[in-house]
């Protein structure tokens, strides 16, 4: 039997010794510590490695090592370390982020999706929320559910609504939704009136102002009360090149108004027709029913403030072209008009920043006709 004394030097010697890897890895953390601020993540990671081989339960040492693989590159060696850190803290959502990329990128979808998705409503770092978010919306859209794809776009494009990587993944995932409904459409309903004003929708977009008219025709005879389609049919006539169009246009609104009076884009457009007609007193009816349901249709208000400009009724233009370029500021219309009516009144300043807003916006707009051309280009056989 040993005696007392014994295990007390043999408990004294493993305090000792636990005393002195403490020591060790403290020195340690701060040679990592040097190495990291002179941005050597290199020379940090071996150290990292060695404060693991002496504490295990190290949580910094575990994160910090499988960070510093993760962006040097080395996704799968990266794993355990941000595994054990997240065993450890369950809480740390930036680990978990990366942890999901790092699956992702390993080809482990199916684990990358649910950490992914339990960092993304957590985090509260914008950079790292958007990579995460598009991380999880090419897992989605690689398996078809773009609904949940688009959902997560939305919700980035909240935080950054002028980022281009987010705006092309959003554009992406509503043409790929697009494809899928119409092609689900011509496998099960393909000689509805839905169906065809899928097809106008197509040819329109396309620049092809004839066939989206007739198949918006033979929509609405298959379903003359169809929702929205009068009016999608009275904008095609309204903007053709054939003035035998133009004309048949006011019947279309009038006509999307018996189906629904509610309508406010009917009577504002409605509004449009009686102003190219001259008839200043229905057009001012139409704007305001038109505004009176859309209090913030900016369009509405530029054309009452039109018919206001006619009677001479300078100051109330005035104030509904400055709230409509507040809603939209790019609206071409609004910012000539303003222009005009503050050169009338003796606002040079405030006439000189109106005309330039305009050219600036002018120059955007023809630059965006451009691209939509050539995007839309020649129509192909159906």
């Amino acid at each position: 039997m040993r005696s007392s004394s014994t295990v007390d030097r043999t408990l004294l010697g493993l305090v000792c010794c636990f005393a002195l890897l403490a020591q060790d890895a403290g020195a340690l953390e701060q040679q990592v510590q040097r190495y990291l601020q002179e941005q050597k993540p290199q020379l940090a990671i071996p150290i990292l490695r060695q404060i693991i081989s002496l504490d295990p339960k190290n949580l910094n040492a575990q994160a910090n090592l499988g960070v510093l693989l993760f962006f040097q590159g080395d996704y799968a060696e990266a794993l355990p370390y941000l595994r054990t850190a997240l065993r450890m803290q369950p809480d740390l959502w930036r680990i978990q982020a990366l942890l999901g990329i790092a699956e992702k990128r390993t080809g482990d979808p199916l684990a990358a999706q649910g950490d992914l998705e339990r960092a993304f409503s957590n985090l509260d770092d914008k950079k790292i929320q958007i990579e995460t978010g598009l991380e999880l919306i090419d897992i989605h859209s690689a398996s078809g559910r773009f609904d949940r794809a688009l959902a997560i776009a939305a919700k980035l494009q909240e935080q950054a609504p002028q980022n281009p990587q987010i705006l092309l993944v959003t554009h992406d995932i509503t043409r790929r939704i697009l494809d899928q409904t119409l092609l689900s459409m011509m496998l099960v309903a393909p000689d509805s009136a839905e169906m065809h004003v899928m097809m106008a929708h197509d040819f329109g977009r396309q620049g092809d102002h004839n066939n989206a008219i007739a198949h918006y025709r033979e929509a609405l005879r298959l379903n003359p009360k169809l929702t929205g389609t009068h009016f999608q049919l009275a904008e095609e006539l309204r903007t053709s090149a054939d003035p035998a169009h133009n004309a048949q246009a006011e019947n279309e609104y009038k006509a999307a108004l018996k189906v629904n009076p509610y309508d406010a884009p009917s009577w504002r457009q409605l509004g449009f027709v009686m102003t190219a007609k001259g008839d200043f007193k229905a057009a001012e009816e139409q704007y305001r029913k038109a505004f009176a349901l859309q209090p913030r249709d900016a369009d509405a208000r530029t054309g009452l403030a039109i018919v206001l400009i006619s009677a001479n009724r300078t100051n109330e233009a005035i104030a509904l072209l400055e709230s409509a370029l507040k809603d939209d500021p790019a609206n071409l219309v609004a910012h000539y008009r303003l222009s005009q009516l503050y050169r009338r009144v003796g606002r040079t300043a405030d006439a000189e920043r109106e005309t330039e807003a305009f050219n600036h916006y002018k120059e955007v707009k023809d630059k965006l006709g451009k691209v939509f051309k050539q995007l839309a280009g020649p129509a192909g056989p159906m």
